[in-house]
């Protein structure tokens, strides 16, 4: 076995002996079992309906959210019981959540979302390593082939024990080729797990399994470093077993039986989302918050005012981005902060379609971009120019540029290229359309190409702004020609976003692209247990995708937000998630 411990609130810590990891508990921590005593009854007051009052906003004063990968939300105590008006966080989304199933998470809201209402095995720390949750041990083989995670006793909010049952059949469904996950791929590092997920192999066999209530065993296809990372991930977080056959359109009602530190009390569609406190949540005791108060504003003018008023407590991209007209007077005021994130907003290109199933024509509209110019004069707040396809955060000290941040000339010389081998003319050719979701920044970064397409290359092309749900419905079916987008690690390790392009029929393969080459790569990576030469094969499958140019990466995120001046002591982890925890209040 390998040995491993996690102290209370702090990094897991690798040692080369035989053992357990255990979590050692908070201070009371422990939760009773309801059959002895009865299940408590849940936390929070009535919230009224009055949507446009401000009265019906709380004064957040006393709060802790943690959040990991593409958040992991958990809370921690921060300090003495305070009023509980004065225990109630108000926040923003810019958009509603895409889905309240974990299984179907993929998207940063929706993460965020359902992190504050389910628990995982384990949650995210700030400085990227992990700690357990539900888990309360678990042991690893000595080949790191297979892991066996002991429970906590821990409840559902209809007073049902969570037991490894759930996890078996809720990591069996995101694998079944006919249930709509975004994310089975993630999955794939458990033996059979991709053969499962494209039909080729019966679910049975897949290396999930539970031993018994308690304890739930993990055979790996090959050791994976990062897989109790990948155990924090919202789509690792479990439903109860029997859910879908008790209750088929259990998320269109919203009814949701929660395991995490929340549950939600009200929903009004693209309008608000009000969680209380769960009293059944294993370590309730330790959660400050009883309320949390979340408002659907799409516009950020709107949302930045009622920063201003005092009735939003935190905003900042990408929950709530900040309005590109303030930014420069915000640069001055107290309450910005920055937080570092392994994210990237590119142009995708469909490679399924003409003209940009050629590779000369996705090098020409790559180069022809002036990604410092965006920077500077667009979003305005720390941004990098992409000059590699993945965020420098993943790549420890490799700053080699793989990607001309601008070169005009060797765009027009791959546009020549690129029309001859299509044996079309530049008038000839027909207008192209790029298309972007909602939102004050992408809209300006959108004209912005346009402007550099025209100037360099001579090509008009057509602006197509799309609702949010059906923006990415068109990326996953690759109905598009050249989209705005963008990714977030999941995890902190590049074959997160690498291994995306392994397989042309993984939804989030947005562009449509793969190459046998590339996949040969990764798969060598998979295999090598020296970590400098797997991040060496890592680094020559990303110039691979580079010089390809599936995609053309327009920057990297440094992502801005506002802080009410009562919160304290903020911290985010490497993938851009922002944690609340041990926070204080003036």
């Amino acid at each position: 076995m390998i040995f491993l411990r996690v102290e209370p609130i702090a990094k897991l810590h690798a040692h080369e002996k035989t053992g357990i990891l255990r979590s050692v508990a908070r201070a009371g921590a422990s939760r009773p079992n309801p059959a002895d005593g009865g299940l408590p009854k849940g936390a929070g007051e009535e919230v009224g309906s009055q949507l446009a009052s401000k009265g019906r906003f709380c004064g957040a004063k006393s709060f802790a959210i943690g959040s990991i990968l593409i958040p992991f939300v958990f809370l921690a105590a921060c300090s003495t019981p305070k009023e509980k008006k004065e225990r109630c966080l108000n926040i923003s989304f810019h958009i509603q959540p895409a889905t309240f199933d974990p299984r179907k998470s993929g998207d940063f809201i929706s993460s965020t979302l359902i992190c504050l209402v389910y628990e995982g095995l384990a949650r995210c720390l700030s400085d990227g390593t992990v700690e357990l949750a539900l888990a309360e041990s678990v042991e690893i083989s000595e080949d790191k082939r297979v892991y066996t995670f002991r429970l906590k006793e821990a409840f559902w909010t209809d007073g049902r024990r969570i037991s490894a049952y759930d996890f078996e059949s809720s990591w069996k469904t995101i694998l079944n080729p006919k249930f709509p996950s975004l994310c089975p791929y993630l999955l794939y590092p458990i033996q059979n797990g991709e053969k499962c997920a494209k039909g080729e192999m019966d679910l049975d066999q897949v290396g999930v399994r539970a031993l018994n209530e308690k304890t739930l065993q993990i055979t790996l296809e090959r050791p994976t470093p990062y897989f109790l990372s990948l155990t924090a991930f919202p789509v690792f977080l479990p439903v109860p077993s029997d859910i879908d056959r008790e209750n088929p359109e259990w998320e269109k009602k919203l009814d949701l039986i929660a395991s995490g530190p929340f549950r939600i009390e009200k929903m009004i569609p693209n309008s608000e989302i009000v969680l209380v406190k769960n009293e059944s949540y294993w370590n309730a005791k330790n959660v400050a918050l009883d309320e949390i108060h979340i408002r659907i504003i799409s516009d950020e003018t709107t949302a930045f005012q009622m920063f201003e008023r005092g009735m939003i407590d935190w905003m900042g991209a990408p929950l709530s981005p900040l309005p590109p007209d303030a930014l420069e007077k915000l640069k001055k005021r107290q309450e910005l902060q920055f937080h570092p994130c392994a994210a990237t907003t590119f142009c995708a290109f469909n490679t399924e379609t003409f003209p940009f199933s050629n590779r000369h024509m996705r090098k020409a509209f790559s180069y022809a971009i002036n990604r410092k110019e965006i920077v500077e004069k667009v979003t305005q707040m720390g941004q990098l120019p992409a000059t590699r396809c993945l965020p420098p955060t993943l790549f420890k000290n490799q700053n080699k540029a793989l990607i001309p941040s601008y070169a005009p000339e060797v765009a027009r010389i791959h546009f020549e290229k690129g029309l001859e081998e299509l044996g079309i003319s530049k008038e000839t050719l027909n207008e192209i359309t790029l298309s972007f979701k909602p939102g004050q920044i992408d809209k300006r970064v959108a004209q912005t190409l346009q402007r550099h397409w025209k100037k360099t290359l001579g090509v008009n092309v057509k602006l197509q702004l799309i609702d949010y749900k059906t923006h990415m419905h068109r990326l996953h079916g690759r109905d598009y020609q050249i989209s705005l987008a963008c990714w977030i690690a999941q995890f902190h390790d590049p074959i997160n976003i690498l291994e995306r392009f392994k397989d042309r029929h993984n939804p989030k393969n947005y562009p449509g692209w793969e190459n046998e080459r590339y996949s040969k790569l990764l798969d060598a990576a998979s295999f090598e247990n020296d970590l400098k030469a797997r991040f060496e094969l890592l680094e020559e499958a990303e110039a691979l995708l580079a010089d390809e140019m599936p995609l053309a990466p327009l920057y990297h995120w440094s992502n801005p937000s506002l802080s009410s001046p009562r919160l304290f002591s903020l911290t985010t982890t490497p993938s851009g998630g922002v944690l609340f925890e041990k926070c204080f209040v003036k």
